[in-house]
């Protein structure tokens, strides 16, 4: 929707630009390539990414949908490297949740895909002996110290809704960041 505005505000300004003879350029660019200070609430900067943790529990869907109202997704870990800066972000806070993640396997049993990009999960992360779809009914994806002896932040699979025992938090991860320049010539 931004690109939408910002090229329609570029074609206003073009008919305007062209009837007084001036020149102007529009850059769009990923990243804050200028350096300029933004206003990230309420998302958290976490290396090169901006999260949100949601502190209600609710089922995979219900995260989802808290997710979006936020015009964001679920987290997608596309590298345990980033899933190592959200565990020890949540580790210095002394957090210990469960949180959504948006992995699932809903498509199809067994193949578990990141759903906001339908991605093969190809993460190292997995608790021990996970995921294991115990009782054909586990297919969403949270992190979390998932056994009593955990000793670190990691991925299971559990029922996505109808189940008291998968109320969980939430991770939000926001579009990646563009920024605008509008130089304009007199």
């Amino acid at each position: 929707m931004l690109k939408f505005t910002v090229l329609f505000l570029g074609l206003v300004s073009s008919a305007q630009v062209s009837w007084a003879h001036e020149k102007f350029t529009i850059q769009i660019n990923d990243g804050n390539a200028i350096g300029a200070v933004l206003k990230s609430e309420p998302f958290t900067k976490i290396n090169e990414g901006y999260y949100f943790f949601g502190r209600e529990r609710v089922n995979w869907y219900v995260a989802y949908e808290k997710c979006r109202e936020l015009d964001a997704e679920l987290v997608t870990f596309e590298t345990d490297g980033e899933f190592d800066h959200i565990a020890g972000y949540l580790k210095a806070n002394a957090d210990r949740d469960n949180y959504w993640t948006s992995g699932n396997d809903l498509g199809s049993t067994g193949t578990h895909k990141w759903f906001s990009n339908g991605q093969r999960i190809n993460s190292m992360r997995w608790a021990h002996d996970q995921p294991d779809n115990a009782g054909n009914r586990e297919h969403c994806i949270h992190l979390g110290y998932i056994y009593e002896d955990s000793q670190r932040f990691e991925l299971n699979d559990r029922p996505c809704a109808d189940d008291a025992n998968s109320l969980f938090k939430f991770i939000c991860e926001a579009p990646k960041l563009e920024t605008i320049s509008i130089v304009v010539w007199k």
